[in-house]
């Protein structure tokens, strides 16, 4: 979605409980979605999420292909 000039940028976050790639509609706003890894998750369906700029899950998975593959970014585009 970068690629197509959807989503203007995008980052990294790194912590020790989780590993996030958020993408930006352009740079001075907040994430419009978070793709999060976490290590120690409670339940093994919240390995890999999609968050918004809340921080509701909007898509969980325990397999991060399943995840991206799965989900309609074209219909999460505000």
């Amino acid at each position: 979605m970068v690629s197509e000039g959807s989503w203007k940028d995008y980052g990294l976050s790194i912590s020790s409980k989780q590993v996030g790639f958020s993408v930006f509609r352009n740079a001075t706003e907040n994430a419009l979605y978070k793709i999060c890894k976490n290590f120690k998750p409670k339940n093994k369906n919240l390995r890999y999420l999609i968050t918004d700029t809340s921080g509701k899950i909007l898509k969980n998975s325990y397999d991060l292909k399943i995840l991206l593959k799965n989900t309609n970014w074209k219909k999460l585009q505000k």
